[in-house]
């Protein structure tokens, strides 16, 4: 077996996963898409998706985590500039 192709087999792989689920912003089900292909992750239940997808589902949440200290970094950078300490 060659390199891509066990590549793609571990993508392939399903594993389990659950999403948290609250009845306010994290209550709806998850979509993600990758070159055309997609899938549905029920929230609040363990679900068996391919591998690919919870991968696509972890990136997202260090990119919401690194905007996040972002917009706290700017928020502190401008209150200070508006104070005259910077």
């Amino acid at each position: 077996m060659n390199t891509q192709t066990t590549e793609q087999a571990y993508l392939e792989e399903y594993i389990a996963i659950k999403l948290f689920k609250d009845n306010d912003r994290y209550k709806d089900d998850v979509y993600v898409a990758i070159n055309g292909k997609n899938c549905v992750i029920k929230r609040g239940e363990w679900v068996k998706i391919k591998r690919k997808y919870a991968l696509v589902l972890d990136q997202s949440e260090i990119q919401d985590t690194k905007a996040a200290l972002l917009m706290q970094a700017e928020q502190n950078r401008f209150i200070g500039q508006s104070r005259g300490t910077e």
